[in-house]
């Protein structure tokens, strides 16, 4: 019997916004890996395109300062295989907001951070009723030392009302990042034992459906 194997680098993504007046004063991204466990030869990292965006990148990360509710900023994201097998990727992103002491504030409507994807290569589930949990599954199999496309494009705040102000001023954005991939090989088993999803494929490898 061939052996599924899995790996799991888990990246946290900070979004930081102080809303001062109606706009939001500073706003700041990191998706640094922080915990890797690795089985075999398995590798995947979270990357971003800084060529894009390199006037806004720090250390890997995005920081914008006199950002305003409504502003858009690139923020190209992308997972790379950094092992030796060809691999199936999934991205989880979750937002929320936080308070000054780091906990989550449960009034506060996470669907006003939009992340923006502009191609097709990914299957995009949206479906979480609270607006905070966003899956990305990679249709290709990516093979090894070889990247995916943007998973995400551009980050925007929405547009807040006057009678949002008091809410949101003291609170934070924040969106974590989780990567991890699946070996290619008896992919079809080993998604639905560690995801928990049945995936159907074409001829060429490609997921085509990934379902509950």
């Amino acid at each position: 019997m061939k052996k599924k194997m899995t790996l799991m680098i888990v990246a946290a993504g900070l979004f930081v916004v102080a809303i001062v007046g109606g706009s939001i004063a500073y706003f700041t991204a990191d998706t640094r890996a922080k915990n890797a466990i690795t089985a075999g030869n398995l590798g995947v990292e979270l990357k971003v395109d800084e060529e894009k965006v390199s006037q806004y990148i720090e250390n890997n990360g995005l920081k914008v300062s006199g950002a305003l509710p409504g502003d858009r900023y690139d923020y190209p994201i992308y997972a790379y295989n950094s092992g030796d097998f060809p691999s199936y990727i999934r991205i989880t992103l979750t937002k929320y907001w936080s308070d000054s002491h780091d906990e989550k504030n449960f009034d506060a409507d996470s669907a006003k951070i939009l992340l923006e994807n502009n191609n097709s290569d990914w299957i995009i589930d949206t479906s979480d009723e609270n607006n905070e949990v966003v899956y990305c599954y990679y249709k290709k199999p990516i093979d090894s030392k070889t990247s995916t496309t943007h998973v995400v494009d551009a980050i925007k705040i929405a547009d807040l009302k006057n009678a949002d102000q008091d809410l949101y001023s003291p609170l934070t954005i924040k969106v974590d990042v989780e990567v991890d991939a699946i070996q290619k090989v008896a992919a079809k088993d080993a998604i639905l034992a560690e995801w928990g999803l049945d995936a159907q494929f074409d001829s060429n490898g490609n997921i085509v459906s990934i379902s509950e």
